[in-house]
């Protein structure tokens, strides 16, 4: 039998979702969990189609395991983050938050290495060097702390900074139809990020949450189609 378990809104404000129960199994936030698995899904689809992808090096490596490690956190996100998280410590949190501190690097990473032919060796490797000591200092604080502005903050140095300065650069230089997927992707998740933080929400049942991860679902498609449109060589050589 499944019935629904309402959880009482929070005075201030925020559209708080109820809890489902389904033969006597709590799930929290189930519409929450549902969007996390969506893009899960997604990221898991984009990572086997780029295995697919006839392309032999690091850019191929970094965008494949980008979209592994994102649905992997964003899976655990939803699992033990909200399904289950009231029968687990807190500590499960850092489960889905260092794989998407890992995801968020990898990505970060792939730009670097795309743009590696336009920029002097001295700037690629300051710019290399300098990325893996912000994810570090980051994934030291995050698990240091237990709290999420670490991940929060590392995902928009990932991506604004560097994902979206290396996109519009490496467009400038090449006209790559790529880099105009990569950018959308990068502001299509800057509005999904907005609305997560100043918590818009329709209803309970669909609320900044789910909004924003839906939102994230379509960036995650426009990243999967830069990246196979940068490795059919009309950015890098085989």
């Amino acid at each position: 039998m499944i019935y629904l378990k309402m959880i009482a809104l929070d005075v201030e404000s925020k559209f708080i979702q109820p809890s489902i129960e389904i033969l006597n199994l709590r799930i929290d936030e189930p519409i929450t969990v549902l969007t996390d698995l969506l893009i899960a899904i997604i990221c898991f689809y984009a990572f086997f189609r780029i295995r697919r992808i006839e392309y032999m090096g690091r850019v191929k490596w970094y965008f494949k395991y980008y979209f592994l490690m994102l649905g992997l956190g964003t899976a655990c996100a939803g699992i033990f983050g909200h399904a289950f998280q009231y029968r687990l410590s807190e500590e499960w949190k850092l489960l889905p938050w260092v794989l998407t501190l890992g995801s968020v690097a990898l990505i970060a990473h792939a730009l670097v290495e795309v743009a590696k032919p336009l920029v002097r060796p001295g700037i690629f490797r300051f710019i290399s060097l300098f990325n893996m000591l912000v994810f570090i200092i980051a994934l030291f604080f995050t698990m240091w702390t237990l709290a999420f502005s670490p991940v929060k903050y590392y995902t928009i140095y990932g991506m604004l900074v560097v994902v979206g300065s290396f996109s519009y650069y490496i467009f400038r230089r090449t006209g790559s139809r790529g880099m105009l997927f990569l950018l959308a992707a990068v502001v299509v998740g800057f509005f999904a990020s907005l609305i997560f933080s100043y918590q818009w929400g329709l209803s309970p049942w669909f609320n900044h949450k789910d909004i924003s991860h839906v939102i994230l679902s379509f960036s995650v498609i426009s990243f999967y189609k830069g990246a196979a449109l940068i490795m059919d060589g009309s950015v890098i050589g085989p």
